[in-house]
C-alpha cells in the first residue's frame, strides 16, 4: 500500500549559506574575546611592569645615599666595592621584587602553592640588570657605565632638558662618580662655587615653599629604565625606555628654625608660650609638635607632625570638629598651592636626610681620617665641623688629672697655605693678661665667680695675632676648633658631655665685631661655651635696601650659656636657630636658653627674630648639611 506523504523540498544552498553566517559570527565573536583576553593580559603586564619599576625607583631611592656615604669612608675605593652603581640597581631589583610578581608570602595567604602555574608570562628573571638599567648616551668605549654623570657638560650631551653641570678637575674622578655616586667637595660649580641659588623641585616636601629657589648643590645621575626587555618573546609586550634623573642636593641648613631630632614648638618647658619670637619662613624637625597658638609658614619633618592646641601652620589648622587636620589633597585642589605641613614621606620618590652625627661633631680627634676612600671628601671630615675647622686650639698640658687648669696650649693655622703649630705653656711664651704681651694674646686662663676652669678666646684679638706670627689672613683663618689635647696626654681629660664641674669651659670676649673676617667664622667646641658680651653687632655692609648686612658666623657647642650671671640680662637673637643632635628619649625646645649659672632664663628676656638664609654669601664657612635625594623623570 502507498502512503500518501505531504510534498516538499530541501534548498542546500540555503543551509550552507545560513550556517556559514552563524560559522563566521561565532568565529568573530570568539576572536573578539581572544583579542579582548589579550589586550587585557598586555595590560595587566604593563600595570605590573609599571608597578615594579616604581618600587625599583623607590629602592635605588634609599639605597644610592647610603652607598655615596659608603664611598666617602675608608678602603671604599677597591676591589667589587658594592656601593657601584651596578650593585646599587642590582640591590634595589632584590628589595622590590622586581623579578617576582606575586611575593612568595602574599601567595600563602591567598592559599595559592607553589605548584601553581602563573598565568602572567613576564613572571621570573629578568636577566643581567643591563636589561632594564643602563645609561642614556654612551660616554666611552672602553668601559661599561650604567648611568650618565653629571659633570662636566654632561647636560650638552644630554640635552637642554637636563639640570646644569657641575665641575670636576680631576679626569679619574669623572671616571669614578659614573662607575659610582660620589659626593665631595671637589664637585663644585663654574668659579669653585660649593653653592648657589637654584629652583627647588617639584616635590611634594616643603622646605622652602614651591616654585621658589634655595641655597643648594645639585649633584645628578642620569639613566634609562626600560623594563620587561628581557621578556618580550615570551609576552609580546612592547616595552618602553623611560629617562630619569636622580638628584642628591646637597643642602646646608638654611631655615630660620631647625632641627635633627625630636622638637616641641610654641612653648617652653614651663608652659609659658613662645612671646617675642618671630618666624619666617620654614621650619624642620625631624619629628615636631606645636603647642598654643604657634604661627608658622611652613613645617617640614621627617617622621610625623602633631598639630595641637590653636597652632597653625600656613593658615592649617585642625577641625573644629573631628581634631583632625584636613586632607592634603583636597587642600591642594582648593588652593593651587602645595600643603604647607609636609613629611618627606609624602611623595614616593623623595628623601631628606640630615647629616648629623651627634656628639661626635664637636670633636676633631676620634676617627679622624678615612683613608683610602673612593671620594675624595671622607666622610667623617664631611660629616663633622669639627673636622672641618682651620684653626686649632687645644689644651696640651693640665696642672694633673685631678686639676685640668691649663698649664700649656697649642695653636695651629695655616701660613702659606701650610699648616703650622706653636705651642704656648705658662710661665714661659704664654703671657698672662695682665702683662704687656698679655693685652694683645688672644687666649687666656680666667676665674670667675662660676669656679669652673675656664679658657678665655678674645675674638676681635685674633685677626692683629694671625698677622703677627705670619699667618694667612683671616678670609683663609676664619674657622676654631677648641679643644683638648686627650688623644696624645693621659693626664688631659676628654670633655664629657653634659659636662661636669671638673671639665674645663670656655668663655668666648671681644665678640662684637666680626667685620675683620670677609667670608664669616665659625667656632666648634665640646666644651661649655659661655657668651658674655654682645656677639657680631657690627655691620659690614648695606644692602642695596639700606638693611645692615652683618658676617655670618656659626657656633656649634653641646652647652651653651647665656653671661656668667645667676640670670642673663635680656636675650635677643637674629638668624637662624639649629639643633644638631640625634633622637632623644624627650623633645628639644630650641628656645629654652640657660644663663651662666646653669639657670633657665626667664622666657620675658628672651627675643628672637628668625629667618631664612637665601644667599650663599650668608652661609658661614662651617654649616650642618642635609641631604635632598629626589628622583624625576625627564622623558
Amino acid at each position: 500500500m502507498k502512503k500518501n506523504l505531504r510534498s516538499g523540498y530541501v534548498s542546500i544552498l540555503a543551509v550552507v549559506t545560513l550556517s556559514s553566517i552563524m560559522l563566521l559570527m561565532l568565529t568573530a565573536s570568539f576572536r573578539y574575546t581572544i583579542q579582548n583576553l589579550e589586550t587585557q593580559k598586555k595590560t595587566q603586564i604593563r600595570i605590573d611592569y609599571t608597578n615594579r619599576e616604581q618600587a625599583l625607583l623607590r629602592a635605588v631611592l634609599t639605597e644610592t645615599p647610603n652607598s655615596a656615604i659608603k664611598n666617602m669612608m675608608a678602603n671604599s675605593r677597591q676591589g667589587e666595592i658594592p656601593s657601584r652603581w651596578r650593585w646599587i640597581f642590582e640591590r634595589a631589583r632584590d628589595k622590590a621584587n622586581g623579578e617576582t610578581a606575586l611575593e612568595k608570602n602574599i601567595a600563602e595567604v591567598l592559599g595559592i602553592d607553589s605548584q601553581s602555574i602563573s598565568g602572567n608570562t613576564g613572571d621570573g628573571s629578568q636577566e643581567d640588570i643591563s636589561n632594564s638599567i643602563n645609561s642614556i648616551r654612551n660616554q666611552s668605549a672602553m668601559r661599561r657605565f650604567y648611568i650618565n654623570a653629571g659633570i662636566n657638560n654632561t647636560d650638552h650631551l644630554l640635552g637642554s632638558k637636563y639640570p646644569e653641570t657641575l665641575e670636576v678637575a680631576n679626569g679619574s674622578l669623572e671616571v669614578l662618580d659614573r662607575d659610582r655616586p660620589i659626593i665631595t667637595m671637589d664637585k663644585a660649580y663654574a668659579g669653585g662655587k660649593q653653592f648657589k641659588v637654584i629652583p627647588y623641585p617639584d616635590v611634594h616636601f616643603g622646605y622652602v615653599s614651591q616654585n621658589e629657589n634655595f641655597v643648594a648643590k645639585r649633584n645628578w645621575w642620569a639613566f634609562s629604565l626600560t623594563y620587561g626587555a628581557a621578556s618580550r618573546s615570551s609576552t609580546g609586550v612592547a616595552t618602553r625606555k623611560k629617562n630619569y634623573v636622580l638628584s642628591i642636593y646637597e643642602v646646608p641648613s638654611q631655615l630660620a628654625l631647625g632641627s635633627s631630632t625630636t622638637t616641641a614648638l610654641g612653648k617652653h618647658a614651663d608652659g609659658t608660650e613662645w612671646g617675642n619670637i618671630s618666624i619666617s619662613g620654614g621650619v624642620f624637625a625631624t619629628r615636631a609638635s606645636t603647642e598654643g597658638s604657634l604661627r608658622l609658614d611652613r613645617l617640614a619633618a621627617r617622621r610625623g607632625i602633631s598639630l595641637t592646641d590653636s597652632s597653625s601652620v600656613g593658615g592649617v589648622t585642625l577641625d573644629n570638629f573631628t581634631g583632625d587636620l584636613p586632607s592634603r589633597e583636597q587642600y591642594e585642589a582648593d588652593n593651587a598651592s602645595f600643603f604647607p605641613l609636609s613629611n618627606s614621606s609624602d611623595s614616593g620618590l623623595v628623601a631628606f636626610l640630615p647629616i648629623t652625627r651627634g656628639l661626635e661633631i664637636f670633636d676633631d680627634l676620634e676617627n679622624a681620617t678615612d683613608y683610602n676612600s673612593a671620594s675624595p671628601t671622607g666622610w667623617n671630615y664631611y660629616s663633622r665641623p669639627a673636622l672641618q675647622t682651620v684653626m686649632k686650639l687645644r689644651v696640651e698640658d693640665v696642672i694633673s688629672p685631678e686639676d685640668q687648669t691649663p698649664t700649656s696650649i697649642s695653636f695651629t693655622y695655616l701660613a702659606g697655605g701650610i699648616e703650622r703649630t706653636t705651642l704656648f705653656t705658662r710661665g714661659n711664651n704664654w703671657p698672662t693678661q695682665d702683662s704687656p704681651k698679655g693685652a694683645t694674646f688672644p687666649f687666656h686662663l680666667e676665674t670667675t665667680r662660676l669656679e669652673r676652669r675656664t679658657l678665655a678666646v678674645y675674638i676681635g684679638r685674633l685677626p692683629t695675632f694671625l698677622e703677627s706670627i705670619g699667618a694667612d689672613s683671616p678670609a683663609v683663618n676664619n674657622s676654631l676648633m677648641v679643644n683638648a689635647n686627650y688623644r696624645d696626654n693621659i693626664r688631659v681629660s676628654k670633655p664629657n658631655i653634659p659636662s661636669l664641674s671638673t671639665d674645663i669651659s670656655l668663655i668666648l670676649r671681644d665678640t662684637k665685631d666680626f667685620t675683620p673676617f670677609p667670608k664669616g667664622f665659625s667656632l666648634v667646641t665640646p666644651f661649655r661655651m659661655y657668651l658674655v658680651n654682645d656677639v657680631n653687632i657690627t655691620a659690614s655692609r648695606l644692602d642695596e635696601n639700606g638693611k645692615n648686612i652683618f658676617p655670618p658666623i656659626s657656633l656649634f657647642t653641646p652647652e651653651k650659656r647665656f653671661g656668667i650671671r645667676n640670670q642673663a640680662m635680656n636675650i635677643a637673637l637674629k638668624g637662624q636657630i639649629n639643633h644638631a643632635g640625634k633622637d632623644r628619649s624627650s623633645a628639644v625646645r630650641p628656645l629654652d636658653l640657660r644663663s651662666g649659672a646653669d639657670d633657665e632664663v626667664s622666657t620675658n628676656k628672651i627675643e628672637a627674630d628668625l629667618y631664612s638664609i637665601t644667599d650663599p654669601d650668608q652661609l658661614p664657612p662651617i654649616t650642618q648639611m642635609n641631604w635632598l635625594v629626589v628622583i624625576e623623570q625627564v622623558d
